[in-house]
């Protein structure tokens, strides 16, 4: 499947949820309790401005799309294994991933186990590994979906 250069923007092909953010991409207007869009274009489109080559931010958001299991399950271990420092790192990467393609809901969803981890509280951050895991597959199928665009 390609990975289109510029995401749906909200509504397109995902629930309804905050109108793109315009400037800088990585302010997340939502409020508490409520689920983020899964995607910001601008943050892709962003990157598409940045870059001489096109075709880098679609490698760039293919990667992510890669990589993303293998961050996850390296959590979902790390927590089996209560290793809090260890599941931190980890959690922080999926987070730091999500925020540089867009994944606005899986940064969010992210940002809650890393707060269940900075509490100590690793069996409620195992739990939330499910809902990254649904995220995740979300957030790839919405970066695979065919836009129209080149």
């Amino acid at each position: 499947m390609p990975i289109h250069s510029i995401p749906p923007t909200p509504g397109q092909h995902q629930d309804h949820g905050a109108p793109p953010l315009g400037g800088d991409a990585v302010q997340v207007p939502v409020a508490p309790g409520k689920a983020a869009p899964l995607l910001d274009p601008a943050v892709l489109r962003d990157m598409q401005r940045d870059f001489s080559d096109p075709a880098a931010v679609q490698r760039f958001a293919r990667d992510f799309c890669a990589d993303l299991p293998g961050k996850i399950d390296r959590l979902d271990l790390r927590l089996t294994e209560g290793d809090g420092l260890a599941a931190e790192d980890a959690v922080l990467s999926v987070t730091t991933s999500a925020a540089m393609v867009g994944a606005l809901r899986l940064g969010q969803a992210a940002r809650a186990t890393l707060r269940l981890i900075a509490t100590g509280n690793l069996e409620g951050a195992r739990r939330t590994v499910a809902l990254l895991r649904a995220c995740a597959d979300d957030t790839v199928r919405e970066l695979h979906e065919p836009t129209g665009h080149p």
